[in-house]
């Protein structure tokens, strides 16, 4: 049982957007996992109500298997990481398939695995990786030189999928989260050894941080959404905010120039010490979006800009230095207008009109005014109206998000004394106030606020009019009713007595695709007869699943048994053991042809160029008598190892 109102860390939920409407995604219906010999459907190709997703498998421009609906592409796992790295590779000029790559960090990641026959990772193309297994996430860890993150069962099975951590905590409970990907770190060194910056992969591969993939990189942009915070059986405005466009029906586009003159005047006082200097940083980042979407305004041509004289300070506070001018001078001239942005940048009212709102002396002030004016008995809240609202198009650093929040929030308060204000925007501003929300008070900056809002109103208006939008919007019509269908389906019930909910299990055909963390083999990070065992031992063979194909199904196969190594020289790999030291006398033909017999495909061509850092450091390895585990170089035939035996003694192919 979970009470509500608990603090999380972790997920709340996972919700999905598709035909049947918002819905929480749990687990695949059973009708995903297909026969031994065919691909499972991706998990969270479904409706979120026991229906797949009508589609076709096509192969991507990367080599990825993509499942293709008329909603967008669904992946397993590993075929969304060859979709991101394809695309990421191709970018930066790299003409190296991205399966390549991949089967490189796999071999890194099974060649220094404490315990490799257990835990080895197929290739690319391995049906395995196309299976739905799933599993809570296992402790372990990976480098160049050592790997203990556990990815099978004491079965042989390997796991795909991972399960949310905090299912106790999250009345949704255990649901079928991200993507499984042990090998991440290894494809950060794969990509590092191709001489990329690191910095540069953490930027554009944002997912390689961590060994699971989330699950909005599995599935269409916008289809699932995982929530961070606990909320409700309704969808609220961040979630709309997130989910496909339009998914949620005709919104009220809404841009910050469109709406800042609704802002009362406590948005155009200056935040500044008592010495009547600047808080905090220079905002640059700021300074440097206003000249861009003035620069981007001017382009469509001066007669947008409104017709009015302003003042600017090309002073300071403490000492200022007014001049009046036409806008459309200053706006042309490029130090006046330096001057421009600089003194307005003193109020959070052009942070609002240019740049991120959502944090700082803004964000603030707008938390101080949702307290008055946010909700209200006789008018919908805040949170409501945002429903009816979208951010406009085009706005960087969330900026529109702030816009639509800020009119969501006037339409809330209600109409104002004059035609097309609101409450909200007829607050007046005092001393008491201020000083109550930590800003200097000073009559002397009360008497700049005019100057701020004449400047800011008319910049913002060469703004609207320049991209074609309203300029001074009113506040329109104001919705008096809940926004209708914005129930998330499969949310659990609350019992009203005690205020909790209880936490339904995955579905039933899950437990034969479902593992406990105690079913996974030992690893030197992991020991599993020390984890705790609540649940019963789930079987590791599935049970046969529910199939649309037609015709008899196979029976599903016996599962592998992976047999610890015995001690040596009984068998080829055994008596390699003892000749590893030779491994790191190879000159560089002889290493890339051992590479090359026991299976390895390399992007180096087969000569006597020196090492690449790669090779160098697998040449290392594989001389270590004391790395006890081969795993995938030699895991084929009797024959492969007779080759391989051939060359690490001196012999030639």
């Amino acid at each position: 049982m979970i009470r509500v109102g608990r603090p999380l860390k972790k997920a709340w939920s996972l919700v999905g957007h598709g035909p049947a409407g918002a819905q929480i995604f749990r687990n695949p219906p059973p009708q995903a996992f297909r026969p031994e010999g065919e691909d499972d459907l991706p998990a969270h190709a479904h409706d979120g109500v026991g229906n797949l997703l009508p589609g076709q498998w096509t192969i991507g421009e990367h080599g990825q298997k993509t499942y293709r609906t008329e909603i967008g592409d669904f992946h397993h796992p590993i075929d969304a990481v060859a979709h991101r790295l394809g695309d990421f590779l191709r970018v930066r000029g790299f003409n190296v398939p991205p399966s390549e790559v991949i089967n490189a960090a796999i071999n890194e990641f099974n060649d220094t695995h404490t315990h490799g026959d257990a835990h080895e990772l197929g290739r690319f193309d391995s049906p395995e990786w196309r299976k739905i297994r799933a599993a809570d996430i296992p402790p372990g860890d990976s480098s160049r030189l050592l790997s203990n993150r556990p990815t099978r069962t004491k079965g042989g099975t390997k796991i795909t999928m991972l399960t949310n951590k905090n299912h106790q905590q999250t009345p949704v409970g255990k649901f079928v989260e991200g993507g499984y990907i042990p090998f991440h770190r290894n494809l950060k060194h794969q990509l590092e050894d191709m001489g990329i910056p690191a910095q540069e992969i953490r930027q554009g591969l944002k997912f390689l941080d961590y060994p699971w993939m989330q699950p909005h990189f599995l599935a269409p942009q916008g289809f699932l959404v995982s929530n961070q915070k606990q909320h409700g059986a309704d969808v609220d405005e961040a979630m709309m905010s997130r989910g496909p466009e339009g998914y949620f029906g005709d919104t009220e586009g809404v841009h910050t120039w469109e709406v800042l003159h609704h802002l009362p005047d406590a948005f155009f006082y200056p935040n500044v010490k008592e010495n009547l200097q600047k808080k905090g940083k220079q905002p640059t980042g700021l300074y440097k979006a206003a000249h861009a979407m003035i620069d981007q305004a001017l382009q469509q041509g001066i007669e947008h800009i409104p017709n009015v004289n302003v003042t600017v300070n090309t002073g300071t506070l403490g000492s200022p230095q007014m001049i009046n001018r036409p806008l459309h001078e200053i706006l042309q001239t490029p130090d006046l207008r330096e001057a421009l942005v600089k003194d307005m940048a003193h109020v959070p009212a052009m942070m609002f009109l240019f740049g991120r709102s959502g944090q700082g002396d803004f964000k603030r002030l707008y938390d101080h005014m949702m307290e008055k004016y946010g909700a209200s008995e006789d008018m919908l809240s805040a949170s409501e109206q945002a429903k009816y609202l979208s951010a406009g198009t085009k706005g960087g650093k969330g900026m529109h998000e702030s816009a639509k929040r800020m009119f969501a929030l006037a339409r809330a308060s209600g109409e104002g004394s004059e035609e097309g204000r609101s409450r909200f925007g007829e607050h007046g501003i005092s001393a008491d106030e201020l000083q109550a929300m930590g800003m200097h008070h000073s009559d002397a900056l009360m008497n700049q606020v005019d100057r701020f809002r004449t400047v800011l109103e008319a910049l913002a208006d060469h703004q609207a009019s320049a991209r074609g939008h309203e300029v001074k919007r009113g506040i329109g019509d104001i919705p008096t009713t809940v926004r209708p269908g914005m129930t998330i389906g499969g949310y659990p019930e609350m019992d009203t007595e005690t205020g909790e909910y209880s936490m339904p299990p995955l579905d039933e055909h899950m437990d034969a695709y479902f593992h406990q963390i105690h079913d996974f083999a030992p690893t030197e990070a992991f020991d599993p007869s020390l984890s705790p065992s609540p649940e019963p031992q789930v079987i590791s063979s599935p049970v046969q699943p529910v199939s649309p194909v037609a015709g008899p199904s196979p029976a599903p196969a016996p599962t592998p048994v992976r047999a610890t190594p015995s001690s040596y020289p009984y068998t080829p790999r055994q008596q390699f053991q003892q000749l590893r030291p030779q491994v790191a006398q190879l000159n560089p033909m002889q290493f890339r042809q051992l590479l090359e017999q026991s299976g390895r495909r390399r992007p180096v061509p087969m000569s006597d160029a020196p090492l690449s850092p790669y090779e160098a450091r697998m040449q290392s390895t594989l001389g270590d008598p004391q790395q006890q585990f081969l795993s995938d170089y030699f895991k084929s035939s009797d024959s492969v190892m007779d080759e391989v035996m051939r060359i690490v003694k001196g012999g030639r192919r």
